[in-house]
């Protein structure tokens, strides 16, 4: 539904024409089939906030059941030999513009991602009929640790290796057959807002890339490059920031709760423009999808007309990561710290190699450690230029509208 991907359509349906043949589209990505949202067929009256689309959505609106798949020699292929068809191709036979590793398992990785329709499968049956852990995902889905806090298809669904439909129609089977809780009604929550960030985008087009967002707003961003360096390290200072941040950087993953503290941190309180955050996101996730990654980016900017939520990251550490499991694992300078002190480290000196790491670029001067509250990013870069995108940014967070307390969920 955004432009790059319409324009390769574009591309094959011009490419194949030339062999007389045509490009029929099937539209087949989300839980609600795009005819029967109940909206206008240019969804001008779709809603910008997640909260009325979801409600219109499961009060007028239905999800199709998934499509079964053709039984073997159904299919109208040609009758010819295609020798090519048997070629697999090795790490080595791709084109890549110059050599790239092979990527192996990392030890610390909760989840390797496997492709594949048969891994997709196999994983949505682990997480309902094997293990129950669909039970409990309401109560853990803001979890970083482990393979159990999430249902781990947000890559196959990404990659298009299992429907969004499939996944739906085999948990609602679940709660005929074994049970019904607000966690098996979560997942498919969770889908709905895969699906709201779809047809956002299919309804605001490219204004979701543009530095104003949908809302157009003119303001100013940092585009400091040192600053970007550091979050994109993991070298902020902010143990939960940096954690989440060099996890991406090993495994090309993060939990949501990361990728939201991370949007909020960059944007927010460094003030840098949104898109360098929404951009390293999708050179990095393995999971990556357009519509979800810049919805959320573009939202978490304060850019849709909805709630600026600004996280304090503190807070949000002793929350999600009281004991500093998730912290430890990431970033082995503070692999002694044990409790809730491993959140402010600045004046422990078991941190110190920490500490200085993070204050190790150039010549910036770091304010010192005391610690009151989440402030001192202010500092990072201390110039008159990041002091008036700061005020401006607490100001416009402080003035936002608070219509919908639920926004900032992902898609995946």
């Amino acid at each position: 539904v955004t432009h790059e991907e319409l324009a390769e359509n574009e591309r094959v349906r011009s490419e194949i024409q030339s062999l007389g043949a045509s490009l029929s589209e099937v539209w087949g990505n989300t839980l609600y089939h795009k005819d029967d949202l109940p909206f206008r067929s240019d969804l001008s009256d779709l809603p910008d906030v997640f909260t009325p689309f979801r409600d219109k959505c499961e009060q007028e609106s239905k999800i199709r059941s998934p499509e079964e798949a053709p039984k073997p020699g159904s299919l109208p292929l040609p009758a010819v030999a295609l020798p090519d068809l048997d070629f697999e191709p090795a790490w080595s036979d791709l084109p890549f513009p110059e050599p790239v590793p092979q990527p192996s398992e990392h030890p610390q990785n909760a989840f390797q991602v496997k492709g594949g329709e048969l891994p997709a499968l196999a994983r949505l049956k682990h997480y309902l009929w094997d293990s129950n852990a669909v039970t409990k995902y309401f109560q853990v889905r803001n979890g970083m640790l482990g393979t159990e806090y999430s249902t781990k298809l947000s890559a196959s669904l990404a990659h298009g290796c299992i429907s969004a439909r499939r996944i739906q129609s085999e948990i609602a089977r679940y709660e005929q057959e074994r049970t019904k809780n607000k966690s098996t009604y979560w997942v498919v929550f969770e889908l709905i807002w895969r699906d709201f960030y779809r047809f956002f985008s299919a309804k605001h087009g490219n204004t979701i890339f543009k530095l104003g967002g949908t809302t157009g707003k003119e303001q100013v961003w940092s585009n400091d490059q040192e600053a970007l360096q550091r979050w994109k390290d993991g070298e902020t200072g902010w143990p939960l920031i940096d954690a989440n941040m060099r996890e991406l950087k090993e495994t090309g993953w993060m939990s949501n709760r990361g990728r939201q503290n991370v949007a909020s941190f960059l944007a927010l309180e460094l003030g840098l423009d949104w898109r360098l955050g929404a951009d390293h996101l999708e050179s990095l996730l393995v999971d990556y999808d357009v519509t979800s990654n810049w919805g959320n980016w573009v939202a978490a900017a304060g850019l849709t007309g909805g709630r600026v939520n600004k996280f304090n990251i503190f807070k949000q550490a002793r929350d999600y990561d009281a004991n500093g499991e998730y912290v430890r694992t990431w970033i082995p300078e503070l692999s002694s710290i044990h409790g809730p002190n491993i959140h402010k480290p600045w004046s422990l000196d078991a941190a110190a190699g920490y500490v200085r790491k993070s204050m190790a670029r150039s010549d910036v001067v770091f304010p010192e450690r005391s610690f009151t509250e989440p402030a001192w990013t202010a500092a990072i870069v201390d110039t008159s230029d990041r002091t008036r995108v700061r005020k401006q940014r607490n100001n416009r967070v402080k003035r936002s509208d608070a219509k919908d307390k639920s926004y900032n969920r992902r898609g995946g």
